[in-house]
């Protein structure tokens, strides 16, 4: 008795958690970072917790408290998770509002949470320390949140307009030295995206002078009956209409590849890109050649599409020969990072030639 006296006197000075709320935000505890941690591909927070006074024994009282960390922890997953961008402006929160089927699933993967260290402390209180995978087979977030497609969509060609990007090293050149060597094409330093409404072609103006008068209108109509067809005029953005380039086979674009590269380094520092679950590639005509809806979904799943780093040491996702291309930019709140468009035919060329794309090998470095 007198030992449960002792520990209600603790416990009474700590906020009473009988209907299992917080005690007071828990700092890093034990190397765990909390939050969503994109490196790792796991999101992680801490619960606490204090027993009620009037537990009537050290074992009863351990167990009380123990729950009420699991409630602060769950009640901390389910906000993390609500913010968590699936891809573009699409927030977990948003699906939540007009999915009822994912709400279900979330949840379930909410309560499926592993702990993955527990602590009672000296004062009365319990720590908790819980994870759910943002990628995998067994309950992670994209399980929950990722639809199937109906269909897997094929990679797009390069763009036959314009000659793939020569690569400034080699498979023998080191990986570091590759992101310090890599260059954004010259023609597209300045990278602006094309228009996503057509535009009224430029027709330039008509002078005073060159109106014909209506009796030479009348003359040319009677001297032929034949009506001349209107010129048209080209825009930035309009495809040549004379010398078409040949579109090539997939045989004919593998043989232009000039690496047996393993894999994708993406370099997007200093253009503040925000990391999605479901990230897509994009070229600066506004094409996109790398997305969920090219890879199988078991695979997205359990994998995820790729790698978020923001050092130049863990890229092994992208292996030991990566081709590196460097972002001109991004798009759709800075999820999506643009390549210029030599750089992302020589990317469909070399994926032709190895498929790293379809078997997920890519890399983001960011900062």
């Amino acid at each position: 008795m007198k030992v449960l006296q002792i520990f209600s006197a603790i416990v009474a000075a700590v906020i009473m958690l009988a209907t299992g709320s917080a005690v007071s935000a828990a700092p890093r505890v034990n190397n765990f970072v909390e939050g969503v941690d994109w490196k790792n591909q796991v999101i992680t927070v801490t619960g606490e917790g204090v027993a009620p006074a009037d537990a009537v024994n050290y074992t009863q009282a351990k167990g009380l408290a123990s729950k009420a960390a699991q409630a602060d922890a769950y009640r901390k997953l389910a906000e993390i998770i609500n913010g968590v961008r699936v891809e573009g402006e699409t927030t977990v929160e948003k699906m939540l509002t007009t999915q009822d089927r994912v709400q279900l699933r979330v949840e379930a993967t909410i309560k499926g949470a592993k702990i993955i260290d527990e602590t009672f402390l000296s004062d009365g209180g319990y720590r908790v320390v819980m994870q759910v995978p943002l990628f995998g087979v067994s309950n992670s977030l994209a399980g929950a949140v990722l639809e199937r497609p109906t269909a897997v969509e094929p990679f797009p060609n390069p763009v036959v307009e314009v000659a793939p990007s020569s690569l400034p090293y080699t498979s023998a050149t080191p990986i570091k030295k590759r992101l310090e060597v890599t260059k954004v094409t010259v023609e597209e330093e300045s990278y602006i995206p094309a228009p996503t409404t057509p535009t009224t072609p430029y027709r330039p103006p008509l002078s005073r002078m060159s109106i014909p008068s209506l009796d030479t209108i009348i003359l040319q109509k009677m001297q032929s009956s034949i009506s001349m067809p209107e010129p048209t005029y080209q825009t930035a953005y309009n495809t040549p209409t004379t010398s078409q380039p040949v579109r090539k086979s997939v045989t004919e674009y593998a043989s232009m590849a000039e690496g047996n590269y393993t894999g994708l380094i993406v370099d997007c520092r200093g253009l503040e890109l925000q990391p999605v679950m479901s990230p897509v590639i994009m070229n600066s005509n506004g094409t996109k050649i790398y997305g969920h809806k090219n890879l199988d979904i078991d695979r997205v799943i359990s994998e995820g599409m790729a790698d978020y780093i923001d050092d130049t040491e863990h890229v092994d996702r992208a292996g030991t020969n990566p081709l590196v291309v460097k972002a001109v930019g991004v798009q759709n709140f800075n999820s999506n990072p643009v390549l210029a468009v030599p750089d992302s035919n020589r990317v469909l060329i070399e994926n032709y030639a190895t498929k790293f794309l379809k078997d997920l090998k890519v890399v983001f470095i960011f900062d």
